[in-house]
């Protein structure tokens, strides 16, 4: 009877071990951790075991119609914050609002933090070893071969073309003689689309490619389920590998999702590379200023020491970051805009003014347009800091104890920079919940003359390598359309923000377009 009593009492004395260590490493620790930061000037340190924030996007969203609700209501309250720290599992969330802790982040980065993927693990795969995702000397390499997309002279190139698919975008969607409504998430997702497939791909025309539309929508629906998986209770708690047990309907609908976008753009890539190398081989190579993104990898190709399957998934990893990085932040900015524009005529009008003093009717948008036309400039800069798609970068985690400022950030903490955060403090902008082109020609406020207070496509070496594409398509877009119709937003309409891999309003949007 002896042996049977000592087991139970092991396992007893085992099981409250183990349930100590857990309350230990789930409760106890990261209450510590926060007395610690409690002493910092310009912290906020809210206590909420396990999930941290998390739940409070979501409730945001429902209650205030706005997923950062509650970061902007704690900037407007507290103009000393600088971050905020949060449980998240057995450690620590730190959100940097400050402009010079991100600066000292910034300069920090490479050294002392990676890509934490604790908790957007559920990203595809396939998107891991893209530009976006990789660090060191392979993410080094690869911003090496896309520089020669993204230089000057090929953006410049690229205006002629951007102003094509403005043309036929108008033409698609403004038919009507008079007024013409359109849902303008949906069709600048399009729009956006168009110039991937032009710029990137070399395709004439998006419409003809078979599936491409549907793509697009696929795409949309991915990376909506990706947010919602990666902050489901599942994925805090077992790891982005759940999604692989297909236990949801969502996670089976996701990896399907997934499978369908990567077997369209690898029919893309077959369709492309054969039709490269064939011209190669019958010396029909055009020799122009830039180079598309399939040709930049084919001709690096025999340098990369890749094998050819290694080199295909190589490829195929570029092409879905670019695909999906491409269409969603861009349209979600002109989306944006044309609320904005919408509800505040006097700032359409003013706007139509200085475009029709500068450009003749019929003439076309020039890059001297583009980098001279000043409210232009104010209202997408606007644009951008007031509802930025990218509310906040992509997490990192420190792989060492690091100091920023007086801010102790110990190692497998987790950092964000809040990009919606520092373009709502008050310390960089004044009234940051209104609309306010004129900030931008005054230059009263600090953010406007700080660039690490306006952040809309991050800031340093990790910066946007496609930035100077976006504000192309983007003001090529909104010009056109200001100097051709009186835009107005069809009623009844509520603004909700919502988080899907884009700060982006939820629901459709529809814009009414009347000729001029």
């Amino acid at each position: 009877m002896e042996l049977p009593i000592l087991l139970s009492r092991a396992l007893l004395t085992i099981g409250v071990l183990l349930l100590i260590r857990f309350i230990y490493r789930f409760f106890v620790r990261p209450y510590l951790l926060l007395q610690e930061l409690k002493k910092v000037k310009g912290a906020v340190c809210i206590y909420k075991p396990f999930f941290g924030l998390y739940p409070q996007f979501e409730k945001d969203f429902i209650t205030h119609n706005d997923f950062h609700y509650s970061i902007k209501k704690r900037l407007k309250e507290n103009k000393e914050l600088k971050f905020l720290a949060t449980p998240l599992m057995d450690n620590l969330t730190i959100e940097l609002y400050d402009p010079e802790l991100i600066k000292e982040f910034t300069a920090k980065q490479s050294k002392s933090f990676i890509k934490d993927l604790r908790i957007y693990g559920v990203i595809p795969e396939i998107a891991k070893t893209g530009l976006v995702f990789t660090d060191g000397e392979k993410w080094k390499y690869h911003k090496r071969i896309f520089s020669q997309i993204f230089h000057f002279d090929y953006m410049n190139a690229c205006i002629p073309l951007v102003n094509n698919i403005v043309d036929e975008w108008i033409k698609r969607y403004c038919k009507e003689p008079q007024s013409s409504i359109v849902e303008v998430q949906r069709a600048f997702k399009m729009y956006a689309a168009e110039i991937v497939f032009n710029v990137f791909f070399g395709e004439d025309s998006f419409y003809s490619i078979p599936g491409a539309q549907e793509a697009v929508n696929t795409t949309l629906t991915m990376l909506d389920d990706m947010l919602k998986l990666a902050q489901s209770p599942q994925n805090l708690l077992f790891g982005h590998k759940f999604i692989y047990w297909r236990l949801g309907k969502r996670e089976r609908q996701y990896l399907s999702d997934q499978k369908s976008i990567t077997d369209f753009l690898k029919t893309q890539l077959q369709i492309m590379k054969k039709r490269y190398y064939s011209k190669k081989e019958e010396g029909k190579i055009e020799q122009k200023p830039w180079k598309n993104l399939i040709e930049c990898l084919l001709e690096e190709a025999p340098k990369s020491g890749l094998s050819e399957k290694e080199l295909e998934i190589d490829m195929l990893s570029q092409i879905f970051t670019f695909f999906v990085a491409g269409i969603d932040t861009a349209s979600n900015s002109l989306t944006m805009a044309q609320y904005f524009l919408s509800i505040h005529p006097e700032i359409q009008q003013k706007l139509r003014d200085e475009i029709n003093e500068a450009l003749a009717p019929g003439e076309k948008v020039t890059r001297e347009h583009i980098m001279n036309l000043n409210y232009l400039n104010a209202v997408y800069k606007e644009v951008l800091r007031h509802s930025n798609p990218a509310s906040f970068l992509f997490p990192r985690r420190a792989i060492e104890d690091v100091m920023l400022g007086d801010l102790k950030v110990k190692k497998d903490t987790s950092l964000i920079v809040s990009v919606i955060g520092v373009h709502h403090n008050r310390n960089c902008y004044s009234d940051p919940e209104v609309f306010n082109p004129d900030r931008w020609l005054t230059k009263n406020d600090e953010g406007t003359n700080n660039p690490y207070a306006a952040i809309p496509f991050s800031v340093g070496p990790r910066r946007c390598i496609g930035e100077q594409l976006g504000i192309i398509e983007g003001k090529t877009m909104i010009l056109e359309l200001v100097r051709r119709f009186s835009i107005s937003l069809k009623q009844p309409y509520e603004l909700k923000m919502a988080q899907g891999l884009a700060y982006q309003p939820h629901g459709e949007m529809n814009i009414i377009y009347e000729r001029l």
